[in-house]
């Protein structure tokens, strides 16, 4: 008897469309943009309205390697804030970050069930960068959003979310795996949208004179030459861009970025003072060494040595926020989130190769074609969460987006590699390809 072929959960278009416009809303900040839209809050009613829609989805609950790790790690931010030092301000910190964009994470996993919802986030996701990059490139060009700031003239953003410098490279960086992993596999109409959006990232990159930006693209350039160091064309693309890059590069921006390693500097002495910030960090957690709570340190740094500025370090803003113990929960958390994210993309790679040689039917080429853009956002992701770990060296993000984004992401990813086994296995029993091994991504 031939086995019936399984199905993703159903979505409608309806839903889909709805939550692509919440992405769009949200990542734009159009309450910011239109007056009247944010007298109205109206990224919280779409919110609410939209969690209202998600209980519509009559689907079992979704699970993954990391939920008990993503449960711990709210449970370590929820202790340290009756025990903050800065209660008031874990509260609101609490509220306005991590609940409000631990949602873009539910919806997400509410959402996103099969692989054309994970097209219509993607898609989304990428035309609200588009617009941030088209905005910077006018600031650039136009000089409206460029200002002095530590000594250098710096791109900023045109919203709350990425008016810093710091924030708009951080979330042109982000974008850039995905641009490396989908161009392969999209249609040549896209392929001309993600190399205009290639071109913005890097006149956001260049011109915000982030150094940890600067950073983390050295960390992608270098992945990219590991990755495609068996392609020349790739290769050669990619010393042309640096090269021509490089004309652009003014000589502040190239002084700032060299301040890194030799630690003198121009514009504030902000290195020296990056320097203080550590040290004082260090103290406050071998002082308190089960944290200070959720964004206190700035208060505690101000009572204790009389200096305000938070960590700008990832690694020292979780240590002191959530001490040792949450420290170690939010490692466990990103190392279980990259290590599934290898196994899932090792196993849609298996099962593309299980069903090569097989007769061309319908069916078939769209499913191998959603296990290409399953595979390349699951290599996406965990570029994005390298980049991300890398960006923390010089940037505290632990209350930012980022995280959520890659937490539902990766719990969709599994939830749907489960399905496109059933596929896979189900193609192969009508003897549309040779039998093959079974590999399934652990749950250890």
């Amino acid at each position: 008897m031939m086995s019936r072929l399984k199905e993703y959960p159903y979505i409608s278009k309806f839903l889909l469309l709805l939550f692509a416009g919440y992405v769009l809303i949200w990542y734009l900040q159009i309450g910011q943009r239109i007056k009247f839209l944010g007298a109205i809050r109206i990224e919280f009613l779409y919110a609410v309205f939209l969690a209202l829609m998600a209980f519509t989805v009559r689907e079992k609950k979704f699970s993954s390697p990391i939920s008990k790790y993503v449960v711990a790690y709210l449970i370590a931010l929820i202790i340290q804030i009756p025990f903050s030092y800065d209660p008031s301000t874990s509260f609101l910190v609490f509220y306005n970050r991590i609940i409000k964009f631990s949602f873009i994470a539910f919806f997400i996993t509410v959402f996103v069930k099969s692989p054309t919802g994970l097209r219509y986030f993607l898609t989304a996701f990428l035309l609200a960068c588009m617009k941030i990059g088209q905005e910077g490139l006018i600031g650039k060009i136009t000089g409206s959003m460029v200002w002095e700031n530590q000594g250098v003239m710096r791109l900023h953003g045109t919203t709350s979310l990425y008016d810093h410098p710091n924030s708009l490279s951080g979330n042109a960086i982000g974008t850039l795996p995905f641009l490396l992993f989908l161009f392969p596999i999209v249609p040549l109409l896209v392929q001309l949208a993600l190399a205009m959006q290639a071109i913005f990232a890097a006149n956001i990159i260049l011109f915000t004179a982030s150094r940890t930006g600067y950073v983390a693209i050295l960390v992608f350039l270098l992945f990219v030459i590991k990755k495609k160091k068996s392609n020349p064309k790739v290769l050669f693309a990619l010393v042309v861009f640096v090269l021509i890059g490089i004309q652009f590069i003014p000589v502040q921006y190239i002084e700032r970025f060299q301040s890194i390693f030799s630690g003198q500097e121009a514009e504030g002495h902000s290195s020296e003072k990056r320097m203080q910030i550590i040290k004082d960090a260090v103290n406050i957690f071998i002082t308190h060494p089960l944290g200070v709570g959720v964004g206190a340190f700035p208060k505690i740094r101000r009572d204790t040595f009389g200096r305000s500025q938070d960590t700008h370090n990832l690694y020292l803003e979780v240590a002191t926020n959530l001490g040792i113990q949450g420290f170690m929960i939010f490692f466990f958390l990103v190392y279980k989130m990259l290590k599934t994210l290898q196994s899932l993309g090792k196993d849609f790679s298996r099962q593309i190769e299980t069903l090569k040689g097989s007769n061309e039917t319908g069916e078939l080429r769209s499913h191998v074609k959603d296990l290409n853009l399953m595979k390349a956002t699951s290599e996406a992701v965990y570029v994005f969460i390298i980049l991300r770990l890398a960006l923390g060296l010089f940037g505290m993000d632990l209350y930012e987006v980022y995280w959520w984004f890659a937490i539902g992401l990766t719990i969709a990813l599994y939830n749907m590699n489960k399905i496109s086994n059933e596929k896979t296995m189900v193609l192969k029993d009508m003897n549309l390809v040779d039998a093959a091994p079974e590999i399934r991504v652990s749950n250890a």
